[in-house]
């Protein structure tokens, strides 16, 4: 870049002297905007939430839980199956997902709930509604009926709430399982003294690495 000096008349000097003052200053005030979509987990919507869903009254105080066959019921203390993932799908609705079972909850039209291992939006959707006093409701999106553990049977869609039906989401008390629970990593002996410990040349094909193993 060839920069030539021109040689400037007074007047014109102090006039480039404020010109640039001008716009140095007009620059140090303008926003800062960030760039659209700028962040590289932008795409990652919808944050999940691990949470019990505790609910009581005077005399009974149980956790929502989905069992293996899908029973939904509830548990007094908290406990693998009643540790739920749960996730907004849309402005105000969730979805909730067993995090050992892996089963979503859902509800039928007679508001029975049951745990599905397929998601439906008809039938796993909730809205989510929190209470001043901390809990929450939730109330299918498709059958405006309350979720409850107050009965397995119909609920109907009575005005008036039934028991058990108001959810205050606790914090995980409980250790989550290890990842490395379901591999016998130390079943067989490990040579240290060899030039292939791991056995990533087959020659302990029954021992597996935990680098390969993700959660």
């Amino acid at each position: 870049m060839v920069v030539v000096s021109v040689p400037l008349g007074c007047k014109d000097y102090l006039l480039f002297l404020v010109s640039l003052v001008f716009w140095a200053a007009l620059l140090r005030t303008a926003p800062a905007l960030p760039l659209r979509n700028s962040n590289p987990i932008y795409q990652f919507d919808g944050q999940v939430r691990l949470r019990h869903l505790y609910t009581a009254d005077e005399q009974t105080h149980l956790h929502l839980e989905i069992l293996p066959d899908g029973t939904v019921g509830g548990s007094r203390f908290q406990n693998p199956f009643s540790l739920m993932e749960i996730k907004a799908v849309k402005p105000g609705v969730i979805r909730m997902q067993a995090k050992k079972t892996s089963r979503f909850l859902c509800m039928k039209p007679n508001g029975r709930l049951y745990g599905s291992l397929f998601y439906s939006e008809e039938a796993c959707n909730f809205h989510e509604k929190v209470l001043s006093d901390g809990y929450n409701l939730y109330y299918s999106e498709n059958y405006n009926i309350p979720v409850s553990l107050s009965s397995a049977g119909n609920l109907g869609q009575s005005r008036q709430l039934p028991p058990f039906s108001q959810f205050l989401p606790l914090v995980n008390k409980i250790p989550l399982e290890p990842v490395l629970e379901d591999f016998d990593f130390y079943g067989h002996q490990l040579d240290v003294e060899s030039a292939d410990p791991l056995s990533i040349l087959g020659q302990n094909p029954g021992f597996m690495s935990p680098s390969y193993v993700f959660g």
